[in-house]
């Protein structure tokens, strides 16, 4: 009886690593953000002058799944959901709910009195190249503007060129001393379809593995599947943990994956 317990264990060990070889069956299914009826909305008390950062954003949330967390433009995300100190600019108001999935409106506060305002184009980097662009037009308010792009010197120049993909912020001022900030991101612009399919298909969505009837728990073989797991995706890539018993991804792969997951993983 002691051997049969032990060769039952045996057997049970290899059946489990079988299943592990692909993926752990422990990983909890995906939620499909993109069907998700997550909301972000907002009132906004405007700036009393041209000078003074007393504007408010107070957001709120509806829909997907509570509690939610709030950010605006780069900050991290908190249950805080009231911005205040704010100076003209249109700003991104973010949420985010519990099953990660994500919103974001752009919220445009203006000084009493002034009617400057500004817009901005934005061209895609390239994956890991300075290909970007960035150009920025402005209107109302007293002429002629100069312009800010982060910290760096101010200008008469409304276009910025060689930029990573990233975030940026782009300050706008008239010659009455009223300003209005933009944040904008510049995208690689890495596709879906074109770059990043071929790779899953080849070496994630295979017999035996991200398949129906597979050993993993969950499959890529949409774009909603991928779309899901894309953060997951770009770690374990990254990391040479997927493919499974696979060597590990080419650089180039490599890079297309983390560029497409960073630019929000987009159905394009």
């Amino acid at each position: 009886m002691i051997m049969k317990g032990r060769f039952s264990f045996y057997y049970l060990a290899i059946a489990v690593c079988y299943v592990a070889s692909c993926s752990t069956s422990e990983e909890p299914q995906p939620i499909d953000c993109a069907n998700s009826d997550l909301e972000v909305t907002f009132t906004v008390t405007n700036p009393t002058s041209c000078n003074t950062a007393d504007g408010v954003i107070t957001a709120s949330a509806t829909g997907g799944s509570e509690p939610y967390q709030f950010a605006l433009d780069s900050q991290p995300f908190t249950s805080n959901f009231v911005f205040t100190g704010l100076g003209p600019g249109t700003y991104q108001l973010k949420v985010k709910d519990k099953n990660a999935c994500e919103r974001m409106k752009d919220v445009t506060i203006n000084p009493v009195g002034s009617t400057l305002e500004a817009s901005v184009l934005t061209a895609n980097s390239g994956c890991k190249t300075t290909s970007g662009k960035i150009t920025v037009t402005a209107a109302g308010g007293q002429p002629p503007y100069t312009y800010q792009l982060n910290t760096g010197a101010i200008g008469t120049s409304n276009v910025y060129s060689n930029l990573a993909a990233g975030d940026y912020t782009i300050k706008v001022f008239d010659q009455a001393g009223c300003s209005t900030t933009q944040s904008t991101s510049v995208l690689s612009g890495v596709e879906f379809s074109s770059q990043i399919k071929g790779i899953i298909d080849t070496n994630c969505a295979v017999s035996g593995c991200h398949v129906t009837g597979g050993a993993a728990p969950f499959t890529l073989t949409t774009v909603e599947s991928v779309r899901s797991r894309a953060s997951q995706i770009k770690a374990a890539t990254q990391s040479g943990s997927m493919p499974k018993n696979n060597p590990k991804l080419p650089q180039a792969q490599l890079d297309l994956i983390a560029c497409w997951v960073d630019d929000g993983a987009p159905n394009n």
